[in-house]
């Protein structure tokens, strides 16, 4: 199982009790954790791409325009901050939204940089839905008698983890879809998980998606009906007072993603425009076929494992949007160390290090301290460009991501696999 990972090293993991293990898994997730706040510092540090500052002074804290001046940029002040669906425009659900300008506020009040200190304060704040996190997928792997040092390998100690954990807001719906999940497989209230998924989904509409796979799960009408209504009942409350207040701006987030272009998917391989209207066309069909596959498992009695269906429903939709940004894999990652999702540690390494290649290669300048700069090399900008590199790691990427979709060992899935899978812990545990 260690042979790609050194056989000392997992027996002296193993030899670990509970607490010390936790403790490393901690430790080495806060070490990561520090690097990657490090690395996305605006104005410096690893010169890695950031989302949370870029978007929150496009969306938060619009520069003013200066006439005078208006090819220099103007630096954002708290004056500048306004409230998301309420006084502007931002394409991230509720909780994001306001986390990011809460984080902004509280930046503000402090001496120094507005910039600098709300990226401080978002990282000070995202480290506990993150170790909150760990904790919950833990839990998850007792409640299903996993070996534990998956968790390290498949989750923690992982380029996604270093590079895309505050890249964006993804930790906060993986949170409360780890919590959901949990609920969910400790047989308890749905109206409980339901609640989570909710949070999950008001946080960031695709950490939700595994919900639906639960739904499906699910052996009664009553715990449908639970699961759902809490879910749905729970984000429609937290989007309600913004829907009331200024209908116009609600509305205006969900057609801003509806009209974005292909990003990252297989999809922009086949389709010369960016912009094809089949890009709306292509993903029902592909997930509609996940759900097909879905309820023939559920009726046929093929298995009755929950965390595959979640899977089926995580790994089909990311398979089937045409939008498929590289921070999505922290939201794979959990199913990657509760499933034999790949054939080897080694692929599943290989893949998350593609994964990372996409920020570093078209979005950031790591060589840049070094007086080497190779953006306007990668960058794949808003058309298609077939002599990318970067355009091709994207279209491998999606593509390999949906060969673990279709092509696996799990029990109870049908498998087209090609050659003799390692042992069901498969590759690092």
């Amino acid at each position: 199982m260690m042979r790609g990972l050194g056989g000392r090293l997992g027996e002296r993991l193993a030899g670990l009790s509970a607490r010390r293990f936790m403790s490393l898994v901690y430790l080495t997730a806060l070490a990561l954790f520090l690097i990657g706040l490090w690395l996305h510092l605006p104005n410096g540090g690893g010169n890695v791409y950031n989302g949370i500052t870029e978007v929150f002074q496009q969306r938060i804290c619009p520069p003013p325009v200066i006439n005078s001046y208006p090819h220099l940029p103007q630096p954002c002040s708290a004056s500048n901050l306004q409230v998301p669906y309420l006084q502007s425009f931002n394409e991230y659900p509720v909780i994001t939204a306001m986390f990011m300008y809460i984080m902004a506020v509280l930046g503000g009040s402090l001496a120094g940089q507005l910039l600098t200190n709300y990226y401080l304060l978002t990282g000070a704040v995202l480290i506990v839905p993150t170790l909150l996190g760990i904790r919950e997928l833990m839990k998850i792997i007792e409640i299903r008698g996993m070996p534990r040092n998956r968790i390290l390998w498949y989750f923690v100690a992982t380029p996604t983890f270093l590079i895309m954990t505050l890249l964006n807001w993804y930790m906060i719906g993986v949170y409360f879809m780890l919590y959901g999940i949990r609920k969910y497989l400790e047989g308890g209230s749905r109206l409980w998980a339901g609640v989570l998924f909710g949070l999950s989904a008001a946080s960031n509409f695709v950490t939700a998606v595994p919900a639906l796979g639960f739904f499906i799960h699910s052996k009664t009408t009553k715990e449908r009906v639970l699961l759902a209504g809490a879910a749905l009942g729970t984000y429609a409350a937290i989007n309600a007072p913004f829907f009331v207040l200024n209908r116009g701006l609600w509305l205006q987030s969900f057609h801003y993603i509806y009209t974005w272009n292909i990003e990252n998917s297989w999809m922009q391989a086949i389709l010369i425009n960016l912009y094809s209207p089949y890009r709306h066309i292509i993903p029902p069909v592909v997930f509609g076929g996940f759900i097909v596959e879905m309820l023939w498992l559920r009726y046929r009695r093929k298995t009755d494992d929950p965390i595959v269906f979640a899977f089926l429903a995580m790994f089909g939709y990311t398979f089937a949007t045409y939008v498929y940004p590289p921070q999505l894999n922290l939201v794979l990652l959990p199913f990657f160390v509760l499933l034999p999702v790949t054939n080897s540690y080694r692929e599943f390494l290989a893949f998350d290090v593609l994964n990372a290649l996409i920020i570093i290669l078209g979005f950031s300048e790591v060589l840049l301290a070094f007086g080497i700069s190779y953006y306007k090399y990668f960058h794949v900008g808003e058309s298609i460009n077939y002599m990318s590199a970067v355009f091709w790691i994207e279209a491998v990427r999606s593509l390999w991501q949906g060969k673990f979709a279709l092509v696996n060992g799990i029990p109870g899935l049908p498998s087209l696999q090609w050659r003799k899978r390692e042992k069901a812990t498969g590759g690092a545990s």
